[in-house]
């Protein structure tokens, strides 16, 4: 077992995880200007359509890429070929000027007729192919948006509560912080990949907080073992000897963890692709901040309360 001095490292970690987030919330705002467009945060069109034999998603794609249109296609039934296109509301004036410029004498009242209209008339679909169209409004994704950050903020507050009242205020104020700071930094990853926001996404960073915060558990309760009875060691060196001795569980785990996660990469459907990334990325972020995050700053409030 090797005993390294994990503590003494802070400074470079904690600005380092500081530059990182600022330079990916930067990227995200300055360069994207925003989080990628969304159908489920920020609103479009959505369209579930039954095609031919012989035709299927590169068909779809090729047609919207070829327009310029930004689509997302989903395979929903293999057998039956049904398809999920979602259009976001940036492309929305494309399919507009697409529509127009075919001269088309079919009657559509708003965007979804027009995309409608525009799918029946390129895969030569009659009408009841379409299984169902509907235009989603921004609304919505406020109220998702809404819903997302109050989960966040709730798991936080309880999971504060309970380790305050499981262990000590030190380690759950420290746990709370490198919670926040794993989902900060994810965030910062998703805007600067520009990885589209949707519930799957929020699902992802909620099982990050579960994870996350199983890790910090575990080398807490080793620190807080490891310290009773020997007030004559300073919390450093006992931060850094329980490190050393949880660093191989924690390994493993996020190894076996991200064994999974890979398989869904392999094996896994296209739209679940994002979900996985962000898992991957997450369960990284979580064991690195378990290690040079959460403990550090759990020995820098225990030092600040001394000195007071």
């Amino acid at each position: 077992m090797f005993n390294i001095n994990y503590t003494k490292y802070k400074t470079i970690t904690l600005t380092l995880s500081l530059i990182l987030i600022v330079v990916g919330f930067v990227s995200t705002y300055f360069v994207y200007g925003g989080f990628a467009h969304s159908l489920d945060f920020n609103g479009g069109l959505r369209l579930v359509v039954e095609l031919p034999t012989g035709k299927g998603r590169n068909d779809i794609e090729s047609y919207f890429k070829k327009n310029q249109i930004e689509a997302v296609t989903l395979l929903l039934e293999k057998d039956k070929n049904i398809f999920q296109i979602d259009i976001g509301i940036g492309s929305i004036p494309k399919i507009e000027s697409l529509f127009s410029s075919l001269g088309s004498t079919e009657k559509a009242a708003s965007s979804i007729d027009r995309l409608v209209a525009l799918v029946l008339l390129e895969f030569q679909l009659p009408r009841e192919r379409i299984l169902s169209a509907d235009q989603v409004g921004a609304v919505v994704g406020g109220e998702l948006t809404e819903t997302g950050i109050t989960l966040l903020l709730s798991t936080l507050l309880i999971i504060l509560g309970y380790l305050s009242y499981r262990s000590q205020f030190k380690f759950a104020l420290a746990s709370a912080i490198a919670l926040v700071h794993d989902i900060l930094f994810t965030l910062a990853m998703i805007g600067f990949f520009q990885i589209k926001p949707s519930v799957p996404i929020i699902a992802a960073l909620l099982t990050l907080v579960g994870y996350s915060i199983n890790d910090k558990i575990v080398v807490f309760d080793r620190i807080r073992e490891n310290a009773h009875g020997k007030d004559n060691l300073s919390l450093s060196n006992i931060i850094n000897v329980s490190i050393s001795q949880t660093l191989g569980r924690t390994i493993n785990t996020s190894l076996t963890t991200l064994i999974s996660i890979v398989a869904i990469i392999i094996g896994g459907a296209i739209e679940l692709y994002d979900f996985a990334f962000v898992l991957i990325f997450g369960v990284v972020i979580g064991t690195y901040s378990s290690i040079f995050i959460a403990a550090p700053i759990a020995e820098m409030y225990d030092n600040l309360r001394r000195k007071a």
